[in-house]
């Protein structure tokens, strides 16, 4: 008996001699690669569900509410709304954590002003994961940084910095990588500077794009577009109503705005509900055209942006029909390339233009006087051809009339240039498209 306390005691020593083994720190994150792959993701469903899903009122801040029995789901289908954004082509889920009344859609240990509280009962949150990756998306999360004033009414001692922290510490840890976090500042940081924001988000998930839609913008890598537009990252004017001093350290813009088109509070009622949420039982709202919206997918392409349309789920937790019909339309539109008649095909990716135009206006020299009639009536269409392509152009842009009021073809109603050698539009026309091997693209001024 003896012998085992001492061997108990001896090995318990010799464990406290040794010294702790070190974890091996993570290797650092690649940001340019996360740059491609937040890039490729292209565009995503902004799912607001919350408090305001359960107003039919015009104005969506629910303040004063004290009693969470407010939000009365009794079902969610977080399956659909994956599905559905797989069948747009979407690339990824915004999910609406919590909004500016506190409600949080997740079980956080931090209040019990939470859904898991709520007549629902189920961790939104942690079923929107198992449905991303169910159906092969991307998780990224909006979070409400400050609270309305009435916050000490639901929250004991009121929201602080470290309630802040502790929730996005929660939502960083507990349900796997987050692509990026759409921080809403329309009523406060939460008494949490962004830099305090931004280095605590970092410290864990180094690899996730952070973006403030209001205030100080330093240190962000991705750029808020709230009612925003497709557009490069150096133009102010994509980011919306976002405001903020714009930030040198941006990596990628984003832009949003909900599939409801009726956005202005000057024509919205009481009748018709919210606008980032869905408040109406019935189908009473039409969306945005498939084809507007395609054309700001194609514009997030062109500009390297991502594009996160926002889709407010009804009160049983389902998207409406009219939503997931035009979400189709789009996921049709974006596999066709927009042709009815190419099904199966993969959109193509948006090329820039590359033109340059030999001016027939002018006389040798560069702007003067407009070219006397007849002037480059010798224009060879084969060697202008052969310029083009050792230009390196992708589109052709050549004259149909000048301005002295003569025609570069022949045999049409405007008079053509006086002692003009070949018909040179149509050659041009012909010689482009076969140079390019199809259709071509030859824009005539």
């Amino acid at each position: 008996m003896k012998f085992i306390i001492l061997s108990m005691i001896a090995s318990s020593l010799l464990a406290a001699s040794c010294p702790a083994v070190e974890k091996p720190a993570p290797p650092p994150v690649d940001m340019a690669q996360r740059v491609e792959e937040l890039k490729s993701l292209k565009w995503g469903m902004f799912v607001c569900w919350s408090f305001s899903s359960f107003v039919r009122t015009q104005n969506e801040w629910t303040r004063g509410v004290t009693d969470i029995n407010l939000f009365a789901a009794k079902a969610v289908d977080t399956d659909q709304w994956a599905r559905t954004a797989k069948e747009a082509g979407m690339g990824y889920i915004l999910f609406l954590t919590k909004h500016h009344d506190g409600f949080c859609l997740w079980d956080t240990k931090t209040t019990d002003r939470k859904v898991t509280k709520a007549p629902l009962g189920r961790d939104v949150l942690a079923e929107v994961r198992k449905s991303c990756d169910k159906h092969g998306i991307k998780l990224a999360l909006y979070f409400s940084e400050g609270e309305f004033e009435d916050h000490a009414m639901y929250h004991p001692g009121g929201y602080s910095p470290a309630m802040k922290k502790a929730q996005l510490k929660e939502l960083l840890t507990q349900y796997g990588p987050v692509e990026f976090i759409w921080f809403d500042t329309a009523v406060g940081d939460g008494g949490l500077s962004h830099q305090e924001t931004l280095a605590w988000c970092k410290s864990l998930q180094p690899g996730c794009f952070i973006g403030f839609n209001h205030g100080d913008q330093t240190g962000c890598d991705l750029r808020i577009g709230e009612m925003g537009k497709p557009s490069a990252l150096s133009d102010r004017s994509g980011a919306g109503i976002s405001s903020g001093k714009p930030s040198d350290s941006y990596l990628v813009a984003e832009f949003t705005y909900p599939i409801l088109p009726s956005g202005d509070k000057k024509n919205r009622t009481a009748e018709r509900g919210t606008h980032w949420f869905y408040s109406k039982n019935s189908d009473d709202a039409p969306t945005f055209p498939p084809e507007d919206l395609h054309a700001h997918y194609l514009g997030a392409l062109k500009f390297g942006n991502i594009f996160s349309l926002a889709v407010g789920p009804d009160q049983n937790g389902k998207l409406r029909a009219r939503d997931v019909e035009t979400l189709r339309k789009v996921g049709e539109l974006i596999r066709t390339g927009g042709k009815e008649d190419g099904v199966g095909t993969v959109a193509p990716e948006v090329e820039p233009i590359r033109s340059h135009c030999i001016d027939f206006n002018w006389g040798p020299g560069g702007p003067n006087p407009f070219a006397k009639p007849g002037l480059w009536a010798d224009a060879d269409p084969a060697k202008h051809v052969a310029w083009y392509k050792e230009m390196g152009v992708n589109v052709i842009q050549t004259f149909a009339v000048s301005c002295n009021g003569y025609a570069w073809y022949k045999n049409g109603k405007v008079p053509e240039q006086p002692g003009l050698k070949h018909d040179f539009l149509a050659e041009m026309v012909r010689l482009g498209r076969k140079k390019r091997g199809s259709s071509g693209d030859t824009v005539p001024n």
